[in-house]
């Protein structure tokens, strides 16, 4: 009896060490893969890491390079006076204002929304449109920038194709007004959606306004053109593609001398219907594209947006 109990016990004991080396045998192997695989994972998280950064990299040299291209095209431009030329790649936060929550006053019949501002391949696209509110005590919503400099004298350019419709008015100019009234000082290109064959050019000192239309030879609304205007001590000229339409001279520009800010706006109106007409609301929305907007200390015979 206690022979056989003897080698059972053996058996037992042979058995549990044969277990036990199995068990050391499969914790090696899971080690083994463990650590493989953490060896296989450390490689790609590593990768992704160096991805992630080499692409955040190459969107600041892509953004560097445009900057780049831009100066060189104002380079090439023969002009070391220009002081911006902005293609809207993005909103420029440093270079604009953006109006976003308030309105101009109650000749306006909208209120003024930075999401009304997008980016498409061809620069920027200002967006009129019904109000989305329905308690907001404007009916329609749209767009405007400022520039966050002011300017006394120079040359002032862009490059846009206007909506078409009763009601609308696409305004291109400087304007100031810190005192009140007798302040008032701008330049105006204006362009009504329901005559989008005309320019309106408009100056005002001290609030009184002297406006002048400009017959544009083409339909504004069909394609991109080029609007601008020079403002120097003595005169202010009106050019279209890069062709000056109109001049004006006397006391009146002499004594505008007042620095002022650069505005792109789109606007709707129901209070001057007699001079924008009456809009219709069926056909919004409303689209302005911008394709460039330039300013440069002077008029040197070339287009700044389109160089």
């Amino acid at each position: 009896m206690r022979s056989e109990s003897a080698a059972r016990i053996a058996h037992a004991a042979r058995a549990a060490l044969g277990y036990a080396r199995q068990v050391v045998a499969f914790a090696a192997i899971a080690l083994a893969l463990a650590f493989g695989l953490a060896s296989m994972l450390a490689p790609a998280v590593l990768v992704a890491g160096v991805a992630i950064e080499t692409f955040a990299a190459r969107e600041a040299r892509h953004a560097e390079a445009e900057e780049m291209r831009e100066r060189l095209r104002a380079f090439q431009a023969g002009d070391d006076g220009v002081n911006f030329i902005d293609r809207f790649r993005w909103l420029d936060d440093q270079r604009w204002v953006f109006a976003d929550g308030w309105d101009n006053g109650i000749y306006a019949s909208n209120d003024l929304r930075r999401d009304r501002l997008q980016l498409t391949p061809d620069g920027l696209s200002m967006v009129l449109s019904v109000n989305p509110r329905p308690d907001a005590p404007k009916p329609f919503s749209s767009g405007e920038l400022q520039s966050r400099e002011t300017f006394l004298y120079g040359y002032f350019e862009t490059r846009m194709r206007v909506p078409r419709g009763e009601g609308l008015v696409v305004g291109f100019f400087t304007y100031t007004r810190p005192e009140g009234r007798s302040s008032w000082e701008e330049i105006d290109i204006e362009i009504l959606g329901r005559n989008t064959r005309v320019m309106e050019v408009t100056h005002h000192l001290h609030g009184r306004s002297r406006q002048t239309p400009i017959d544009l030879g083409f339909d504004a609304a069909d394609d991109f053109h080029t609007y601008a205007f020079e403002w120097t001590p003595d005169a202010i000229r009106f050019y279209v593609d890069n062709r000056l339409v109109h001049e004006l001279r006397g006391a009146r520009v002499e004594n505008m001398r007042r620095p002022q800010r650069l505005y792109l706006t789109l606007f709707s109106s129901i209070e001057l219907y007699r001079w924008v007409g009456h809009i219709d609301p069926r056909q919004a929305p409303w689209v302005l594209a911008v394709s460039c907007i330039a300013q440069a200390r002077e008029y040197r015979g070339v287009s700044l947006c389109e160089s």
